[in-house]
């Protein structure tokens, strides 16, 4: 099973697809340098296979690479991050 992840930066998301099939998603807000994600979603018949978690590594080393800031509104998101503490250093403070 190969996850496949794409920016969709007109509908403020990244998506997962598997063999072409929509299967999850991450939705953010954008507040200057700051990258909000506010909902993780996988489909009921991929929960368990880490898609969720490869949806917020991507959407996290894209928020690296331009060098914003995040604020995990998502559970799921902010779960991830601290099982991941690599990531810290990407939180907004404040």
């Amino acid at each position: 099973m190969t996850v496949r992840v794409t920016a969709v930066p007109e509908m403020n998301l990244f998506e997962a697809e598997i063999d072409g099939s929509h299967v999850g998603q991450i939705e953010y807000v954008r507040k200057d340098d700051v990258i909000v994600y506010t909902h993780t979603e996988v489909d009921k018949a991929f929960e368990g296979r880490g898609i969720g978690g490869t949806l917020v590594r991507t959407a996290l080393d894209a928020a690296r690479d331009e060098g914003s800031k995040v604020i995990p509104r998502c559970s799921f998101v902010r779960s991830w991050i601290h099982l991941h503490p690599e990531y810290s250093d990407l939180l907004e403070e404040g």
